[in-house]
């Protein structure tokens, strides 16, 4: 194994929502603020980070160019504001990137691209040469060719879905709240912010409201977005749009905004496509089906389902839902829902006689089934305090290391030693967003370095390779204390890391047994899985 490939990279996904773009009074496009998130990024990938911008706000700026005073409810109304809008607001992103040595790439998605798998594939390679050219792709649904039955819908359920295909390590929404609360805090002086979440399925939160005057989205949505987004092995949090700089914060693991931890066990693979296939219709479950697929991650059999509901043909994805209608996992039906509907509550045995024809016994199979939701440690879902205390300087208690793993990665912020040049750039200071607000760049291109290089860590290998130890270190999953100090040198680090690598390869032939190299080294309590380029798992 060539030691070359544990050198550091972690990918992320930004969503700007339209409220954080377009001035909900005046209907204009927020340069000033536009301007700080560009900033944000540019000093992300001087960390050495691949960032993807998923950016909403077309169909706002299409309406302030040709005047209009408000959203406009028809569809053909909308993809019309949305051709229009989509150029000029990828020219204020062109010419901002370019003033800070960045080149960007528009990428327009549909639910078609992400639901073929064919297209799906396409779409990872694409981003993956994206990244490799050193570019910031720039993303959208595609509004203006998207039929109603094939739109996506709504930005939050986008970047869920292209952290999904990037194999993202964190998404983060800005939005206008600075965190997820247990209600509207506009409307509601009792709501009280939620700062971690670890358990979706116990969240207990109002999101009756939905999105604003020129958005689609809403609390409700981002929440569709975590399920999809930590389902995948990927951390999300939500925080503010009003200071988008507070994203690196997040990163280098400060408690800001909402953070939503990732399953213990991420899809990979087929699965994490499934989580992109548009939903057709929900399965509803008796308790002892439920734990059967949940808990024991068992296929979903006719006597178990209670209630069917959608139009569906087989081989359609579905939710799974409980008894409640409460959804824990999605998946790929065996057969139409007029068939379902037959065979509910009853045995496979009768499907000769129900049917006129033996198919599969199973009406969702297990290697189809993708789990949204996982028992895990409690969090202060369900509480309007602060829950961190004792739980370690980050607020993730040493038990949850498995779980974590994935996490441990997203850390550092820099490469190690071998990382390469870090681009010249000063401390975001907004200065672009000085007096922008009425005017834009002209799409100069100062020379600012090799846009494409991506930079490494400002303060070199080694500093990085001693924050990631510290990291590791309070995350339960680190070396041993000795190998903590700023004097470790990348050699070590290497090292540790290639061993930990071999003992989950050794392991493959048991993937459900934990592997424990030398005293104090990486704890990986889940499934060998070692990635093409030789990282631990997502």
């Amino acid at each position: 194994m060539r030691l070359s490939r544990l050198a550091y990279a972690c990918a992320q996904v930004i969503k700007v929502g339209t409220s954080s773009l377009v001035r909900p009074d005046a209907g204009s496009l927020n340069l000033s603020n536009l301007a700080r998130i560009c900033e944000t990024v540019r000093d992300l990938r001087a960390e050495g980070h691949r960032v993807v911008l998923v950016s909403s706000g077309a169909v706002g700026v299409g309406a302030q160019r040709l005047g209009l005073a408000a959203r406009p409810a028809d569809l053909a109304q909308r993809q019309a504001l949305a051709a229009v809008g989509q150029v000029y607001l990828m020219r204020y992103y062109e010419d901002f990137f370019s003033a800070l040595g960045l080149r960007c790439a528009q990428v327009l998605l549909t639910l078609d691209n992400l639901a073929q798998r064919g297209q799906y594939l396409n779409a990872s390679n694409t981003f993956r040469e994206l990244f490799a050219y050193g570019t910031v792709p720039v993303v959208n649904e595609n509004d203006t060719v998207a039929v109603e039955e094939l739109r996506i819908g709504d930005n939050d359920t986008l970047s869920a879905q292209v952290a999904t295909l990037v194999r993202a390590d964190w998404l983060v929404l800005l939005t206008d709240v600075d965190a997820l609360y247990t209600a509207n805090p506009a409307t509601d002086p009792a709501a009280q912010p939620i700062h971690e979440v670890a358990d979706l399925s116990q969240l207990h939160v109002d999101t009756s409201e939905g999105g604003g005057q020129w958005g689609t989205g809403g609390m409700a949505t981002k929440l569709t977005a975590a399920r999809l987004a930590t389902a995948a092995g990927c951390a999300m949090a939500i925080c503010s749009a009003a200071a988008p700089e507070r994203v690196a914060a997040i990163v280098h693991g400060e408690r800001v905004g909402t953070v939503f931890w990732p399953l213990p066990h991420a899809l990979r693979g087929r699965k994490r496509w499934i989580l992109s296939v548009p939903l057709r219709g929900e399965l509803w479950m008796d308790a002892g089906a439920v734990r059967a697929v949940r808990e024991r991650s068992k296929s979903l059999f006719s006597a178990g389902i209670v209630r069917v509901s959608g139009d569906f043909a087989a081989q359609d994805a579905v939710r799974l839902c409980d008894a409640e209608g409460v959804e824990f996992a999605r998946g790929l039906c065996n057969y139409a829902c007029s068939e379902v509907e037959r065979m509910k509550g009853k045995s496979s045995r009768d499907f000769a006689e129900e049917l006129g024809y033996v198919g599969s016994e199973e009406v969702v199979h297990r290697d189809n089934v993708c789990q949204l939701t996982q028992r895990r440690p409690s969090s202060d879902a369900s509480h309007g305090h602060d829950v961190h205390g004792g739980r370690g300087g980050n607020g993730v208690s040493p038990e949850d290391v498995a779980g974590r793993l994935a996490l441990l990665r997203t850390r550092g912020g820099a490469h190690d030693g071998a990382a390469r040049p870090a681009m010249p750039h000063t401390p975001s200071t907004s200065q672009l967003g000085l007096a922008l607000d009425g005017a834009t760049l002209d799409g100069g291109r100062p020379g600012r370095g090799d846009p494409a290089g991506g930079g490494g860590g400002g303060s070199g290998g080694r500093d990085g390779v001693a924050q990631r130890l510290e990291l590791l270190k309070q995350r339960g999953g680190g070396l041993s204390g000795q190998c903590a100090s700023d004097d470790v040198e990348t050699d070590g680090w290497k090292a540790e890391m290639a061993r930990a690598i071999a003992a989950e390869r050794s392991a493959e032939d048991s993937p459900s047994a934990a592997v424990v190299g030398s005293p104090g080294s990486l704890l990986v309590g889940r499934e060998a899985d070692v990635t093409d380029e030789g990282w631990l798992p997502e």
